[in-house]
């Protein structure tokens, strides 16, 4: 073998070994996508072949602890350099990037972007979203947090939105509703401390799972399909009466809810339901309803809406409640309350499975509900009680037990748990 023919041998040997220059598009792909985008970019150094890779990569995601300056200058020139699609696009620092938002929304805006998520600024310093973020029309997945939007008179919907997520952002009743209403595909959607100050109308009529946290004056639910929500109110507000073309606020909230299966309401949403007139049940039951949280003051007006809630929910299995007592309120009366309200029938439980008591302020009350849905509910198989410390002494303890265990069971099957 000549000398020439040992160097090629030897050429050939080296790219054989050379395995990191010859992988397969989609593995460099992968690699780059797990990195930090500054090791992404660094990878170029490795060969020719990984020189511009990373400008392909559809996955950019900026985490890395740096100044503002810093953060501006490496996402322009991520943005001037990458060609192709930019499917997805992360950023999370604590500044808010006013001055730099605008022309990367308008980048994203032409490079089918589907997914985005942006949590610039703080409580304090918020993002304001540029118009450009609403000609991101491919949009599929949107998470925002700490920002503030105002939705263009011209904004016809993101035509492919599935999944909405605003976290802290500021919001009016009508944004909210022109942001939702045109959105035909939404099946998710989390507004978390979002405080309307008018009518808040959330309308989807494809919309599987919703979770509010803030405040509102009124409330309408325009959501058929729903099968989760979960409504919590953060801060209190004066609610209106309900509106004149509506029975009463419970009505207008879940009143077309039909194909419900999980839902979840704080104490504040109930006070809200108990304002005006409230029926004894629902002209169309909640036949998917299988698992019921509330929470209740122990007024009458809110222990009529819980029994409005039961008399329509006949598949019902898992319900747990949490009662909040006012100082003087006498908690002997809550079970008496329950008997009281018009309707309830002795199998008002038909399908109940699993009764949860979590944050009771007084033993008196568990020993009270726990009455209730014995009596009520005759294929019950666990009454789950969280243990706390509501005893001063063992005696007190002891008696609670006894009492507990004495009350008769319409199921043979029902059994006392506690956890912690």
């Amino acid at each position: 073998m000549n000398i020439f023919q040992r160097r090629r041998c030897s050429v050939d040997l080296d790219l054989e070994q050379d395995y990191i220059s010859n992988l397969p598009k989609n593995l460099k792909e992968e690699v780059l996508m797990k990195l930090p985008i500054k090791e992404a970019i660094r990878t170029s150094l490795l060969s020719t072949k990984w020189k511009n890779a990373w400008m392909l990569i559809p996955n950019l995601v900026f985490t890395e602890d740096c100044s503002q300056s810093t953060l501006i200058r490496l996402v322009d020139i991520v943005l001037s350099l990458h060609y192709g699609p930019i499917l997805q696009f992360k950023l999370i620092r604590r500044h808010a990037c006013n001055e730099a938002i605008g022309r990367w929304m308008l980048i994203l805006s032409r490079n089918g972007i589907k997914n985005l998520y942006v949590k610039l600024g703080s409580f304090v310093e918020k993002c304001i979203i540029p118009s450009s973020f609403f000609s991101c029309i491919e949009l599929e997945d949107v998470l925002l947090y700490y920002s503030i939007i105002h939705v263009p008179p011209s904004f016809l919907g993101f035509k492919f939105l599935r999944t909405l997520r605003l976290f802290s952002c500021n919001l009016t009743g009508i944004t909210v509703a022109k942001l939702i209403s045109s959105c035909h595909l939404l099946e998710s959607l989390e507004l978390d401390g979002i405080v309307e100050y008018g009518r808040l109308v959330i309308h989807a009529p494809n919309l599987r799972w919703l979770s509010f946290t803030g405040g509102f004056v009124d409330l309408c639910l325009e959501t058929p399909k729903l099968l989760f929500a979960n409504i919590f109110l953060d801060c209190y507000q004066n609610f209106t009466m309900p509106s004149e073309d509506c029975k009463s606020n419970i009505l207008q909230v879940l009143g077309i809810l039909s194909a419900i299966e999980e839902l979840q309401l704080c104490s504040e949403i109930i006070s809200y339901f108990a304002k005006g007139p409230i029926p004894e049940a629902f002209p169309s039951p909640f036949y998917q309803l299988k698992k019921l949280h509330i929470d209740l003051f122990s007024y009458k007006e809110e222990i009529a809406v819980a029994c409005c809630l039961f008399k329509s929910a006949p598949n019902l299995k898992v319900l747990s409640f949490r009662l909040h007592e006012e100082e003087g309120y006498p908690s002997s009366s809550l079970a008496q309350s329950f008997w009281e309200v018009k309707g309830i029938e002795s199998d008002l439980f038909n399908c109940l499975e699993i009764v949860k008591i979590l944050n009771f302020e007084y033993p008196a009350s568990i020993l009270n509900v726990a009455k209730f849905v014995f009596c009520a509910a005759p294929v019950l198989e666990k009454l789950v009680i969280r243990e706390e410390s509501y005893f001063d002494d063992l005696k007190d303890s002891v008696a609670f037990l006894k009492q507990l265990a004495s009350f008769p069971r319409l199921s043979k099957m029902a059994e006392i748990v506690f956890v912690e």
